[in-house]
């Protein structure tokens, strides 16, 4: 894919990543703090919290 990728954007794959290893950096980031921010969310719904600003989700 990466191959591919360079190949689109006419550029070798060492350009490529040369070019993008910042940008591709700080969406990992990203990704990785909306990630947290699902799972703690979720974690807070399984012990009977709500969801952020909405109403419970205790089945009662």
């Amino acid at each position: 894919m990466d191959a591919e990728c360079a190949r689109r954007a006419g550029q070798g794959i060492e350009v490529l990543f040369r070019f993008y290893a910042k940008f591709l950096d700080g969406v990992r980031e990203q990704a990785n703090r909306l990630i947290e921010q699902s799972m703690e969310e979720r974690d807070r719904i399984h012990r009977g919290g709500t969801l952020a600003g909405g109403p419970s989700l205790d089945r009662k």
